[in-house]
């Protein structure tokens, strides 16, 4: 992809924020290039560059896109509010843990989406070895382009397959994030032993989310245009049949969380409650 060609036609385009975005594909290593972190290294379908690793469903090339409609809907309609409201949340955990400066580290992301919070939290994201995992296969909001045009850039190791079953050898990754994930997660206790198994001796797990019943507190400058505003913006969402919430299970503290942690031998580093979200550092 050109990129300089791609962002010239960009400029002074008149871009309403409610329309559905085009998006992009990352650059994504082939799976060949990183068998040795694997168990098994021929228990993967390789499409589209994708390591798929999810057996009980495995789906057909032409299938590829059908398979993820839903979450093609869902990134196609984010907007600005969507988009500028997470980032100092991130910046926040990044700033007060300091793992945003971490520098040549192995980085397993899990239910990490389009991958974006390899430069939406780290600083030096071209010095990591960084490993995408996710069940279904996302592509990348041009909002994110526009902010991050590295995403197009830097290689991303992409592999499909559950926080619960992860395929890679004990003792690999020196940072494991989960960020605003573990709440999709159908088993996260299950996925809080698959991390220890998989984080060195040493190695760091980060946990971030939203509270149970949080609600954006944006009522300060709500007037007349915002209550437009905020109407337009679920009319787009039910246009496109996105879903408000899909969350499988939501927290309402950090305590159960920590206790399942230090049940299996992790040691809590820090953690902090703010505002409406919370973060856990937990080391092995």
């Amino acid at each position: 992809m050109n990129l300089s060609n791609l962002f010239f036609d960009m400029i002074d385009v008149k871009r309403d924020i409610y329309q559905n975005a085009t998006l992009f594909t990352q650059h994504r290593l082939s799976p060949e290039e990183y068998q040795n972190i694997y168990f098994n290294r021929s228990d993967y379908q390789n499409i589209d560059n994708v390591a798929d690793f999810i057996k009980s469903k495995r789906i057909e090339k032409n299938d590829w896109e059908a398979q993820n409609q839903k979450f093609i809907r869902y990134h196609q309609s984010l907007n600005p509010h969507t988009f500028f409201n997470s980032i100092p949340i991130d910046h926040y955990i990044g700033q007060k843990t300091k793992l945003a400066f971490v520098q040549n580290q192995i980085v397993i992301d899990i239910g990490g989406g389009t991958g974006h919070f390899l430069s939406s939290f780290f600083r030096y994201p071209q010095s990591l070895k960084y490993f995408l995992v996710d069940p279904n296969v996302r592509l990348l909001h041009d909002q994110f382009v526009r902010m991050y045009p590295e995403l197009l850039e830097i290689p991303i190791a992409h592999i499909r397959a559950y926080a619960e079953d992860l395929p890679f050898k004990n003792d690999l990754a020196d940072l494991i994030v989960s960020s605003s994930a573990i709440d999709h997660y159908s088993d996260y206790k299950l996925f809080l032993k698959e991390s220890y198994r998989c984080l060195k001796r040493g190695g760091s797990l980060l946990i971030s989310s939203h509270l149970a019943g949080a609600k954006s507190n944006d009522s300060s400058n709500f007037g007349i245009i915002g209550f437009i505003e905020k109407a337009a913006r679920g009319l787009h969402r039910l246009k496109n049949q996105v879903s408000l919430n899909d969350h499988v299970k939501e927290f309402p503290s950090t305590e159960e969380l920590i206790y399942e942690l230090n049940k299996i031998g992790y040691q809590i580093q820090e953690q902090e409650v703010f505002k409406q979200y919370f973060y856990i550092v937990a080391r092995k």
